[in-house]
């Protein structure tokens, strides 16, 4: 494995787009894979979203932008064709709420372009929490 700036600049400008009105249609035009087996996995129980059309109505519905992301920590990797990325990053919604989330990004390079193929997100919340909330929610 070798250390990816490559792919840590993709990130970096994917969350700089992700902020922008539109920008997250366009991330997932430039960056997402259209082979079969790309998958998005959401915070959200219906963000099981298989395949690039999937991932894009999603994105599509959800609209977008308009908030801050902060990064806190980011690191890639590469071997050959493949590459991830791990990071942590703040979301700051417009009514100034801070978000921990974190994503892994599974990347394959075809031809000169690296594209994703699986991305995974969760929100960091202390497991007590989560648990609470679950028997919460019945």
């Amino acid at each position: 494995m070798q250390p990816c700036d490559e792919l840590k600049n993709i990130v970096l400008q994917n969350y700089r787009d992700h902020a922008s009105p539109g920008g997250s249609q366009e991330v997932v035009r430039r960056c997402y894979s259209h082979q079969e087996g790309v998958l998005f996995l959401g915070t959200d129980p219906k963000e099981w979203l298989e395949g690039y059309k999937a991932i894009y109505r999603y994105v599509e519905s959800a609209g977008g932008g308009g908030m801050e992301i902060g990064v806190d920590y980011l690191e890639a990797w590469c071997e050959g064709p493949v590459g991830w990325t791990v990071d942590r990053i703040r979301l700051t919604l417009p009514d100034g709420t801070n978000v921990p989330v974190r994503h892994t990004h599974v990347f394959q390079k075809e031809g000169d372009a690296w594209k994703i193929v699986h991305t995974h997100v969760s929100v960091e919340i202390p497991d007590e929490i989560l648990i609470k909330m679950v028997k919460q929610s019945g």
